[in-house]
């Protein structure tokens, strides 16, 4: 290699490293995902009811795709919780890291209880979890400096 081709490698290496999200920044971003992905279960929960209650005349391509549509909603939902429970380091605070999991543990079941009932009032409660869970994860970076 010549220098150019050292220099560029750095360069490349460097840009990668600043690339790098903090863990901090991981979690947030999976907290507002599954915030998103709660939030469009309701929706779906609410427009399902407005439609029987409407009676709409819907077919079947309709019904398939929005099944898929709500079935992908809770997967992904579900997936996150799982991502942020092994996330947790029960290592280093064991308090803090059982705490979160019950919390983690008790939006799973909510989302799964009013996902199959098609009851929203769990899945809202729930979201109110994930918002203070938020809120104290957005205190990290004041914390950090």
């Amino acid at each position: 290699m010549n220098n150019n081709q050292y220099i560029d490698a750095y360069k490349k290496t460097q840009q990668s490293s600043n690339a790098v999200t903090s863990s901090h920044e991981i979690v947030r971003t999976l907290m507002k995902e599954l915030l998103n992905s709660m939030q469009k279960i309701v929706l779906d929960i609410q427009e399902e009811r407005k439609r029987k209650q409407d009676q709409y005349f819907v077919d079947k391509a309709f019904e398939e795709k929005n099944a898929r549509h709500k079935a992908k909603n809770l997967s992904k939902s579900l997936s996150i919780i799982y991502g942020l429970q092994t996330s947790l380091d029960f290592d280093k605070a064991i308090e803090i890291a059982n705490n979160l999991f019950q919390l983690y543990e008790y939006c799973r079941y909510e989302i799964i209880r009013g996902f199959s009932q098609k009851i929203e009032d769990g899945i809202l409660k729930a979201i109110d979890v994930v918002k203070q869970i938020m809120e104290g994860w957005e205190e990290i970076p004041s914390l950090e400096k």
